[in-house]
């Protein structure tokens, strides 16, 4: 599956467009997580703890979106984009992926 954030794939031209897809994913923090996220932002610098599980949620909602394009029947996803939210009180994070599913074929040369 093609996925790309441009409105067009390079090298192919859209034959049809099936219609807009998404993939999404809420996770919350553990306790063992919070503990460690606090441990890490006492000295400073990046929380590995939660770009770990940031970088998990963004590949599942990816995968989500690129599964539901597949049911369509789709060869690409065009325009692609994440967005993350925080949701019940800031205790858990909304992950979404979205685009737009499209069937492509290589332009001839």
């Amino acid at each position: 599956m093609i996925v790309v954030t441009t409105p067009t794939v390079p090298g192919y031209e859209i034959v049809k467009v099936l219609g807009t897809v998404h993939g999404l994913t809420v996770r919350t923090r553990g306790v063992g997580g919070k503990i460690v996220a606090a441990v890490e932002g006492v000295f400073g610098g990046e929380v590995t703890s939660y770009s770990y599980e940031a970088e998990k949620a963004r590949n599942e909602s990816l995968q989500r979106l690129t599964e539901e394009a597949r049911k369509l029947g789709a060869s690409a996803i065009v325009g692609a984009d994440f967005e993350t939210s925080d949701i019940l009180q800031g205790t858990a994070t909304l992950f979404s992926a979205y685009g737009t599913a499209v069937i492509v074929r290589p332009i001839k040369q």
